[in-house]
């Protein structure tokens, strides 16, 4: 009988397919965000459950969308991604990816005082390390830094802590969780730059599956006007950002030649509410 009444359940709600480094992302906002998006449309769209991916890197999950088999991801823009898959332009988390933080080993913090410019990044030759398949490695690349890539996120982190490369740059959003699981390696977050460009955190969603893309941008407006999303954003990085101390760092701007044009427009029009977003809670946690 409870087999039956499961399947029952099951039957009459909408099968969606996530990505699996989304439901076990660095930061909970990611998942349970889109959790409460789909919990709060249900009215309207009707009950749902997912179903992880099997374990994929980002490079594999974009073809697996394009062959109907993930039905949502998150990640970076970029103009290819965006012609493939359904960007859902409200970001996940802010702008707290732009603002990208090293995770160095201790000794080099002294090298790291030294830097105040990107020229300055390039006379020094600071390597960063970063997986070849994110939008990050291409935008700095275009802007004149020295990459040592990876096609494994997790690789990067020992790849670090043997001195392949100076920096991992994280997003202010993933830097201190990440620090939290792999500090023990001989890692610690540096605590004199941001390295900063536009890019946005989106979900993306199926091509086949307009109508999914459609309730998923509801649900994250209606949790933006209803003051749930800045509630969750404060609960999720109020200690982050008072851990991070970002009003007191150098910060140090590249060029995004990545995003599209409407990606672009997103980001110009949302600076600064998602800029004060960060002053505030960063204060109210002081």
């Amino acid at each position: 009988m409870l087999l039956l009444i499961l399947f029952s359940r099951f039957a009459l709600s909408q099968s969606i397919v996530v990505w699996d480094q989304l439901l076990t992302h660095p930061n909970s906002m990611v998942p349970e965000l889109l959790k409460r998006a789909l919990e709060v449309t249900e009215d309207e769209y009707g009950k749902y459950h997912i179903l992880p991916s099997e374990a994929m890197e980002q490079g594999r999950v974009i073809k697996q969308m394009q062959i109907n088999r993930v039905d949502i991801a998150v990640f970076a823009p970029n103009e290819k991604r965006e012609k493939i898959a359904i960007p859902i332009r409200i970001p996940v988390t802010g702008s707290l990816l732009s603002y990208r933080i090293c995770l160095i080993q201790p000794e080099k913090q002294a090298q790291f005082e030294k830097l105040n410019s990107l020229e300055s990044l390039i006379t020094h030759n600071v390597i960063i390390g970063q997986h070849q398949n994110w939008p990050d490695t291409k935008i700095m690349e275009a802007n004149g830094l020295t990459l040592w890539k990876a096609n494994k996120y997790s690789l990067l982190f020992d790849l670090l802590a043997s001195k392949r490369f100076d920096c991992f740059s994280r997003g202010a959003n993933e830097v201190v969780q990440e620090f939290y699981t792999h500090g023990y390696k001989g890692l610690v977050i540096e605590n004199h730059l941001i390295i900063y460009y536009p890019l946005p955190l989106y979900y993306f969603v199926n091509l086949a599956k307009p109508k999914l893309a459609e309730r998923l941008a509801k649900g994250l407006d209606i949790l933006q006007k209803n003051g749930e999303y800045e509630a969750m954003f404060s609960a999720k990085f109020g200690e982050t950002l008072q851990y991070l101390n970002m009003d007191n760092r150098i910060i140090i701007e590249l060029e995004n030649p990545l995003l599209s044009e409407p990606t672009r427009k997103q980001m110009q029009e949302g600076k600064d509410y998602y800029d004060q977003l960060i002053r505030k809670v960063a204060s109210d946690h002081e």
